[in-house]
């Protein structure tokens, strides 16, 4: 770290005793804050630390030392929110899981349950929680070999696995590879859906709004729900 941060500014690194700690976690934040919004728009490999130092009002040494690398920093943003953001979700599942009625019913409850807290969080959460969305999005869509993604796996596979196995047990007849099939096409469009890109804006001639999740979600849930019919799954 230290040779890094000398070849990046060109002069020795200040030793950690010179730094207000009163003030490193306020610090600390704004730099997170800044790498959240400018990543969610212009993704991983679009936005150099020196912008965020920039974005964030801080001199780029103090970035590197809260953070060290890109990659580190973009962990920590990833980090940042995850165990809640995954925690509501969870919560969200498990609720749908008890839910009653038909079949359909109940598998529109388990599709619900994915998108519903996220939409939430993006629409009424305040501007961190949209920017936090819109970059899970861009990381989903994004390679999944790359090494910065792995705060990503680490966090949400498991709760894509618990989806997946949701859906298993409500319809045993569909074979695997169609469960992560159907399930896989659902990702996909939650994902471009979040993105909130304007597209539907201009396309439909300002008839829908891609920011308006509310109606978004009130649409896709069924529109999945029976999509999966199509796939092997019987009412």
């Amino acid at each position: 770290m230290d040779g890094n941060l000398s070849q990046v500014t060109g002069r020795k690194r200040r030793a950690p005793a010179k730094v207000d700690r009163r003030r490193a976690p306020e610090t600390a934040t704004r730099i997170l804050d800044a790498a959240e919004m400018l990543f969610s728009w212009r993704g991983f490999y679009g936005v150099s630390l020196r912008e965020i130092a920039a974005e964030a009002g801080v001199q780029l040494a103090l970035s590197h030392y809260h953070f060290g690398s890109k990659e580190s920093l973009f962990g920590a943003v990833i980090e940042r929110r995850a165990e809640e953001h995954a925690a509501g979700i969870a919560a969200a599942l498990a609720q749908a899981l008890e839910a009653r009625g038909s079949r359909r019913d109940r598998r529109e409850a388990i599709i619900r349950a994915l998108i519903a807290p996220i939409a939430e969080r993006s629409m009424r959460g305040g501007a961190g929680w949209k920017n936090y969305i819109r970059l899970l999005a861009f990381v989903a869509n994004h390679p999944q070999e790359e090494d910065y993604v792995s705060p990503f796996r680490q966090h949400y596979d498991s709760l894509i696995h618990d989806f997946v196995s949701a859906l298993s047990a409500l319809h045993p007849e569909m074979t695997p590879p169609d469960l992560q099939w159907g399930f896989f096409f659902y990702q996909a469009a939650t994902t471009h859906i979040l993105v909130e890109s304007g597209m539907l804006d201009r396309q439909s001639g300002g008839l829908i709004r891609s920011g308006d999740l509310d109606a978004i979600v009130d649409r896709m849930v069924p529109f999945f729900a029976a999509g999966f019919l199509g796939l092997g799954a019987h009412d």
